[in-house]
């Protein structure tokens, strides 16, 4: 007779990545597959084995990746502490939960907000908010979102871009500004962009121009002077 629980070929991995704390261990699956599942039954049986929720920290890419992975764990520990093993779960505990392991987790879901579970920007803003002295930044300084954050470095862009055509500074810059303003911003915001997302961009070595300009000069001194020598030799044409 088959057995009524279905065995997948990832049933190991899946049992290792919730059951094992002891190592670092890297999940990689397609959207779908049940990853979430497994973080969060990874966190609520580290809760079980007696780890304070303070002690254990999720990071996601995103805001809402961060929620659904909080709300995901109450769930799981709201079965567990009353003995139901959830199909995502039961690869991982085949054998249930000892009373202490739930009494662990009935003692643990009134401190799981307690967990710190963000984006790496939240993270990182939880360790250094205590200390904006040290860390030198506005004691009300917040996290902003992508559409935030790109608003913010087109107005520093515009900002310097302002800066350097205000007064007399003049230069190579100002000079494209005149003679086509707009592909000259749309450039500037172009090459703005490219050292956003690669700080260690940097334009190729260039030659010195004094040189090449000493040559131009001369050539053209040459040329004016070789065109005078010509008029002068050339016979008056008579009507």
């Amino acid at each position: 007779m088959m057995s009524s629980v279905s065995i997948l070929k990832d049933d190991g991995a899946r049992r290792d990545a919730i059951r094992l704390h002891d190592r670092s261990i890297l999940v990689e699956a397609g959207a779908g597959s049940g990853k979430t599942a497994v973080m969060a039954g990874r966190i609520a049986v580290m809760l079980a084995e007696g780890v304070p929720p303070r002690s254990i920290a999720a990071v996601t890419f995103t805001e809402l990746a961060a929620s659904e992975l909080l709300s995901r764990v109450r769930e799981f520990v709201a079965e567990l502490s009353t003995g139901k093993i959830t199909a995502e779960l039961r690869v991982a505990l085949p054998d249930g939960l000892s009373q202490t392991q739930r009494d662990n987790l009935a003692a643990a879901s009134a401190a799981i907000g307690e967990i710190t579970c963000s984006t790496i920007h939240g993270f990182c803003q939880r360790l250094i908010k205590p200390y904006p002295a040290e860390a030198d930044i506005d004691p009300g300084a917040g996290v902003m979102d992508r559409n935030q954050a790109d608003l913010a470095f087109l107005e520093i862009v515009d900002g310097w871009l302002r800066e350097r055509l205000a007064g007399d500074q003049g230069g190579i810059l100002a000079e494209m500004v005149l003679h086509s303003p707009g592909e000259t911003v749309a450039l500037v915001h172009k090459i703005a962009e490219h050292l956003r997302r690669r700080r260690t961009l940097a334009a190729p070595p260039t030659s010195p121009l004094d040189g090449h300009l000493t040559a131009f000069r001369q050539a053209t001194a040459d040329f004016a002077a070789f065109m005078r020598g010509t008029a002068a030799t050339e016979p008056e044409t008579v009507a």
